[in-house]
């Protein structure tokens, strides 16, 4: 079975090579402080896309969703939009690229980005942060990007911080409450919501709120740093296994511990030995949801 991870990021080797003083001279200090801390060792993990390719080889992961980075700038955006473009034209059969989008402006400006990624070769949007780009289910810019990729069947992964948890560096809250309006003003947009949705799925035992948030997905990304492998059983039972999509977060290093170089097997291994998951859960979580919300089912 071909297994395609819905998150996971790219950078240029110039941002990798030194990544706070490329935010300092880009103006991006959320990303300074989220990727290079002063005052503790990083988990971030960089990746070329050659090595990005060998990884996904070595642990059988045939497609992988570039996400753009929530930057402060819409320039960063477009900025990473062209890079994310490149590997996509270098590995057109192992990468699906998603645009990175500044949501905080004007509708002008935030369907100018749109169709500009669009041009490019994306086919999704995000991973956007409300909190830290200074946007919410009232901004005008919000409501013109979901708009648009309502017409145009795109995506949208927006980072969920959990709403009760550790603090970290570059941790900003994201209210769960503003998810459900997002959800209930454009009911046929397609919004997935990293991180298991920071602990929005477990609300969806309320009928009313299931009911709103039918067209919700809930990625898998960094579960090993957040929860322990029987969420995918719980989250199952609560929510079905059809709104699960698998993300890596590559190239985060999510077993800090023992990881010292990004890779995906240890997360799809854990998952494989740990979820409990029946072949027919294991497919649809690890490849079919991902491939029916991008309409390639």
């Amino acid at each position: 079975m071909k297994i395609i991870d819905s998150h996971s990021h790219c950078y240029s080797a110039e941002l990798a090579t030194a990544p706070r003083a490329w935010a300092e001279s880009h103006h991006e200090p959320h990303w300074a402080d989220l990727v290079a801390p002063l005052d503790r060792p990083s988990i971030q993990g960089w990746a070329t896309m050659e090595q990005s390719l060998a990884a996904m080889d070595a642990a059988g992961v045939q497609q992988t969703v570039l996400l753009g980075w929530y930057w402060q700038n819409e320039a960063t955006c477009r900025w990473q939009n062209e890079v994310i473009a490149g590997w996509l034209q270098a590995a057109p059969e192992r990468f699906i690229g998603f645009a990175s989008i500044h949501p905080g402006g004007t509708a002008a400006s935030v369907i100018a980005q749109c169709e500009h990624a669009l041009s490019l070769g994306l086919r999704g949007v995000g991973e956007l942060h409300s909190g830290i780009q200074h946007f919410d289910s009232s901004s005008v810019g919000w409501h013109a990007l979901a708009d648009w990729c309502v017409a145009h069947d795109w995506p949208i992964n927006l980072h969920a911080t959990e709403a009760v948890g550790h603090d970290h560096p570059g941790s900003v809250p994201t209210p769960l409450n503003d998810f459900l309006r997002m959800a209930e003003a454009h009911p046929e947009l397609k919004l997935i919501l990293a991180h298991w949705g920071g602990g929005l799925a477990f609300f969806e035992l309320n009928p009313r709120l299931r009911k709103a948030l039918k067209n919700v997905y809930y990625d898998t990304s960094a579960t090993p740093l957040l929860y322990e492998p029987s969420i995918f059983r719980r989250m199952i039972e609560i929510i079905g296994v059809e709104k699960i999509l698998f993300g890596s977060d590559f190239p985060l290093r999510v077993y800090p511990r023992t990881q010292k170089t990004p890779d995906y097997s240890m997360f799809i291994e854990t998952i494989q030995n740990e979820a409990n998951l029946s072949p027919d859960e294991f497919a649809a979580v690890m490849q079919g949801n991902i491939q029916r919300l991008l309409g390639k089912a």
